[in-house]
């Protein structure tokens, strides 16, 4: 048997979705989560720390803040319109596994090409370069960067990583790094 949450309206003629982009996510226990989710309309500081975060740009998509169970791993969206409150929302069941996806997805690709192009085991990526690559928006503490920080610290890949002026600035073992095992053969081969 699955189980979710979801709301149903009665005799609506079609569903119409509005294209969204999730620009910070606000990670939250259960009971909190819980606690905001019956008090939508109560000022909250994660919104107004973020309201530049939420809003409706020139072609119709809504720029929101995703606040996320991270146990239950439901979440709501929401653009508050400058306010501090929940002005806009909209429920999304099961949304942490969409979002943790994305950032497995992103490090997956991360880590290949940092493996595959450092000459020396240190890479750089800037939460630009991310952005622009995948479907995630990644900004110095917008929770996306975070999260995507815990996934790339659990890799078996990573020596070491740290979030500095908005990149991870990263060291991958050797013996992971394909240019490197090519450059020491060619070195090899050139000093017979």
């Amino acid at each position: 048997m699955l189980i979710t949450n979801a709301i149903f309206e009665r005799k609506i003629d079609a569903l119409r979705t509005t294209p969204c982009v999730i620009e910070a996510v606000e990670l939250m226990s259960s009971k909190a989560f819980k606690e905001f989710k019956y008090n939508l309309l109560t000022d909250r500081a994660f919104i107004s720390d973020r309201t530049e975060d939420m809003f409706t740009d020139s072609s119709g998509r809504i720029h929101c803040l995703l606040a996320m169970d991270e146990e239950g791993g439901d979440g709501i969206l929401i653009n508050s319109s400058g306010y501090d409150y929940a002005r806009y929302v909209c429920f999304m069941p099961n949304i942490k596994a969409h979002i943790e996806q994305n950032i497995l997805l992103a490090a997956n690709e991360i880590i290949r090409t940092a493996a595959e192009n450092t000459p020396d085991g240190n890479w750089t990526v800037s939460f630009e370069e991310i952005s622009e690559q995948f479907t995630l928006t990644v900004k110095e503490n917008n929770g996306i960067a975070n999260m995507l920080l815990s996934e790339l610290q659990s890799r078996k890949e990573m020596a070491e990583i740290a979030e500095e002026d908005g990149c991870y600035d990263m060291s991958i073992y050797l013996d992971y790094c394909k240019n490197l095992k090519q450059n020491t053969i060619n070195l090899m081969n050139m000093g017979e």
